[in-house]
């Protein structure tokens, strides 16, 4: 009887135990579902602990409820190692995840290790995979998925550990990698837990060079983490996934790489703030009007200054394809200290890099770039000059037409003319969403030289050409992109060569790095594996002669622009700016001062307190020295406006007659462009209209 009455005082006390009792004794021993309205915590709704979040977050929507956005970077959440819950009879750690961006190289959804010795990391590699790593039996074990998360969009994943059967890890509800292993989990004693990101420098998994471990977190939203003190079976898995009724729609935007408005703009160069994505905006300490974007009224196109390129001048087609002709480049171990690569391409925060606009009128445009050549570990220059200390610097100028045509003049100061120093590189940036194989044509690349011989080379058998020597001296070169409006370049033909860019691993048919742009990550190599981020591939080098040189500069001009020509038909172009037609002035008080290539512009002076007011030129056109749009530069003309007369006819102001005034600490200087082509001779008069 005694017997009896105890087991009905058990059962009574059974009956009336709390129904959340009994479900936590089989639930979650730890559960963060970050609904929380704001503040850098991270609830555990099992424990009540508040862990706090570390870093660059957003509280967005979730799954159920919210879910916390990661910023790639900084984001961290920490739980003290003082209540962290036990996981020795098993371990079950699931997540719902939506990946922006996939990591450097393996990242920790939740983990809670001592080195590889102890403990556990469940979370993702450099692929999209998701693995779980744990400690047994002395030794560290690895179980990764073969199938890849999805970018963009709500994935549910788990990873079990059962002492007695092993490892098991599940995308979407379905079993992606199974591991045999017996023995119980080394408990990871008086170490912290840490969600979203690396607890040590990792070495990036594509690296190339440098050899430099970094530090990142997880880039996208978690939500709905849960840990279990045992290995839940498949079918509790499946259902977790399945009542969820996640949403299959994007959950983050593809940003897109910012160029201004789209479409034609009234011409000339504008300073402006280009914003690309929330969290990669936030961080940066710059000012307003930080970038400069030059529009066109006549074509679809813009020419970009952006911090997320480091200010290299970007030409972006109608469709926002976007190229560039790179900067000066120098390196090796001992002229580049610590970081290989000297470049504004290391220069991850702009430190050494500035833009800015010294003309700006409606014949054009003119943008200076000043940097310095650094490399990507400690911030240092190249070259340092053992009297003076200064190290490498360059200045760049783009001079731009309303056709669509710039004059770059790139100068070199350096006290190292024996080390190797590039002056160009043919990059396509390649957008988020977006594979090089999107942005070029197989076909990749035609080159051609002043007699109107042209050769195309092609990466369609999935290796870049070996060699590109014909034809000789090729010194125009057509960029096949998938636009309407193509990149060109031309450069002096005296001893010029083309050759194509080889030989570093790439997971595309063209040469693929995401190390830049955008990416703020300490390296210059990295491979790209997906079109997760902005990335760029390089297609060729161009050599050619230097314009001028002197002690410690060296100076070379190349013209490029967008065209919808044949590589053929940028022939005339390039005669009329290497082989220019001669120019006769006649008029009292003006004189003739040439051609300036690095202008792509006649200068003519006149004379400091003359009092004429008009000119004359004949410009001597011809097949072999045509002109096409032609541009002037009247030095001290002074406030008159102008009036032209082209072969004795008047052409008014507009789309093919263009000025404007330039100040200067002297007077005022009547820039000029003409709509023009012609092949043969061309008198032109300007004269001041008194006021």
């Amino acid at each position: 009887m005694k017997r009896v009455l105890i087991g009905a005082f058990c059962l009574l006390l059974f009956l009336f135990v709390p129904v959340s009792a009994l479900a936590q004794a089989n639930g979650p021993i730890a559960e963060w579902s970050f609904d929380e309205a704001n503040g850098p915590i991270a609830h555990d709704s099992v424990s009540g602990t508040d862990d706090a979040i570390s870093g660059l977050f957003k509280r967005v929507n979730g799954v159920s409820g919210g879910g916390l956005r990661f910023d790639g970077e900084s984001t961290v959440i920490t739980r003290s190692y003082k209540s962290v819950p036990a996981t020795a009879a098993g371990l079950t750690a699931e997540a719902w995840v939506a990946v922006n961006a996939y990591p450097w190289n393996w990242v920790p959804i939740v983990e809670h290790r001592r080195e590889e010795q102890a403990g556990y990391s469940f979370g993702i590699d450099s692929f999209g995979h998701v693995g779980l790593k744990v400690a047994v039996n002395g030794e560290w074990w690895s179980l990764v998925s073969k199938s890849q998360i999805p970018l963009k969009k709500w994935a549910h994943v788990a990873g079990t550990y059962d002492p007695a059967i092993g490892m098991a890890i599940y995308l979407n509800g379905q079993s992606v990698g199974e591991l045999s292993l017996q023995g119980p989990l080394s408990p990871a004693e008086r170490e912290d837990l840490v969600i979203g990101r690396v607890q040590d420098a990792v070495l990036p998994a594509q690296w190339i060079h440098p050899k430099i471990a970094v530090r990142y977190s997880f880039d996208g939203v978690l939500d709905e983490i849960r840990l279990y003190d045992r290995s839940l079976p498949s079918e509790e898995i499946a259902k977790a996934y399945a009542d969820a009724h996640a949403p299959t729609t994007d959950v983050l935007p593809w940003p897109v790489l910012p160029s201004g408005p789209p479409g034609v703009g009234h011409f000339g160069a504008y300073y402006t703030t280009l914003k690309y994505d929330e969290m990669w905006d936030a961080p940066r300490r710059v000012g307003p009007n930080s970038d400069v974007v030059v529009r066109f009224d006549q074509a679809p196109i813009r020419l970009v200054f952006w911090q997320g390129t480091n200010y290299g001048g970007d030409w972006v087609t109608e469709n926002n394809k976007w190229y560039t002709d790179e900067f000066l480049e120098t390196g090796g171990k001992v002229d580049c200290p610590g970081g290989e690569d000297c470049e504004p391409m290391s220069d991850k925060e702009n430190r050494y890099s500035h833009v800015r606009i010294l003309e700006n009128t409606d014949a054009r445009a003119v943008v200076h770039w000043r940097y310095g050549l650094c490399e990507v570990v400690n911030y240092a220059c190249a070259n340092p000059d053992p009297n003076t200390g200064w190290t490498d610097w360059a200045d760049e100028y783009f001079t731009v037409y309303p056709d669509g045509v710039a004059v770059r003049k790139q100068v070199l100061w350096t006290s190292n003319f024996k080390n190797w120093h590039e002056f160009q590189e043919t990059i396509v940036i390649n957008g988020p969403g977006t594979r090089p194989e999107d942005n070029i044509q197989a076909d990749a690349l035609t080159i051609g030289n002043m007699k109107g011989e042209m050769v195309t080379y092609s990466w369609g058998n999935g290796l870049p050409p070996k060699k590109m020597e014909r034809p000789e001296n090729p010194n125009i070169q057509l960029v096949n992109m998938k636009s309407n409006w193509k990149p060109f370049q031309i450069v002096s033909p005296v001893n010029s060569s083309m050759k194509a860019y080889t030989g570093e691993v790439t997971y595309s048919m063209f040469e693929w790095w995401n190390h830049w742009p955008v990416a703020q990550v300490r390296s210059s190599g990295i491979s790209a594996v997906a079109p997760d981020r902005p990335s760029h591939s390089s297609l060729s080098h161009i050599f050619w002669e230097p314009y001028a040189k002197t002690e410690n500069t060296m100076t070379k001009i190349l013209l490029h622009g967008l065209t919808t020509k044949s590589a053929a038909e940028l022939v005339p172009l390039a005669k009329s700016w290497l082989s220019s037609p001669s120019i006769e002035v006649s008029g009292e008080g003006f004189q003739s001062q040439g051609y300036d290539q690095t202008q792509r512009a006649y200068v003519i002076a006149r004379k400091s307190g003359s009092s004429a007011a008009q000119f004359r030129s004949v410009l001597k056109a011809s097949s072999e020295s045509p002109l096409v749009n032609p541009a002037f530069v009247i030095k001290n003309w002074g406030d008159a406006e102008p009036k032209l007369r082209i072969d004795g006819k008047v052409v008014a102001r507009g789309a093919t007659f263009r000025y404007g005034f330039v100040p200067t600490l002297e007077g005022s200087d009547l820039i000029v462009w003409l709509g023009l082509e012609s092949t043969k001779s061309t008198g032109l008069e300007v004269a001041a209209v008194s006021k």
